[in-house]
């Protein structure tokens, strides 16, 4: 299976991975605006919110998926950590995941491509997998196996097949928000996140 990478990604994300025994990330695209590639879905107290990884623009304007470098002159970490402390400071799995992700942030890691894997290896450790994971040397999209833009950030989840709703709880109000980053999940349900997981991919 081929694949874009995302940041912090979604439990639908995840789940695909998890079904496949080889996945390709795709590196020679073309970095896509306004997607999950540098972006994310937590849930707060005030609702939804999206963390967003700022990137460094080029003059030449498109660039390769594998040369888009992080842009920290903006404050985005600080923002990112205490938006996540602020969401899951009282989750149950809190103290035992938030170093981690402490630690990667702290790593200041250049590439976008290399912070995303970052934090999907480390999601891998803590529910015990281990991804078998190539990175693409050009781009060459073909329709056999082939996840590549399949999970967009401006279509509503339910239109695909990948995903389907399975309730756990949540550290705000009474409604449940389906199909957040994977940090919702494992903050709340550690590793018997592993649980709803295993459900998923045998939908």
């Amino acid at each position: 299976m081929r694949i874009e990478i995302h940041y912090l990604p979604s439990i639908e994300y995840l789940s695909l991975l998890l079904s496949q025994e080889q996945v390709q990330f795709e590196v020679y695209e073309h970095f896509q605006k306004q997607t999950y590639r540098n972006r994310a879905l937590i849930l707060g107290a005030n609702g939804i919110e999206t963390l967003t990884v700022p990137i460094q623009h080029v003059h030449a304007g498109k660039m390769l998926m594998k040369d888009v470098r992080i842009d920290y002159g903006q404050n985005w970490v600080r923002i990112h950590q205490g938006a996540i402390q602020a969401a899951y400071g009282k989750a149950p799995y809190f103290e035992y995941f938030e170093p981690y992700i402490r630690s990667i942030f702290a790593k200041k890691i250049i590439f976008l491509v290399d912070l995303n894997i970052e934090y999907i290896e480390l999601f891998g450790r803590i529910l015990g997998r281990k991804w078998n994971y190539s990175l693409s040397n050009s781009f060459e999209i073909e329709d056999k196996d082939v996840f590549w833009n399949y999970i967009q950030a401006k279509q509503d989840w339910r239109e695909r097949n990948v995903y389907s709703e399975l309730a756990y709880p949540q550290c705000f109000g009474n409604t449940f928000h389906p199909n957040l980053s994977v940090l919702d999940l494992l903050m709340n349900q550690g590793r018997d996140a592993n649980l709803i997981l295993n459900q998923l991919n045998k939908k």
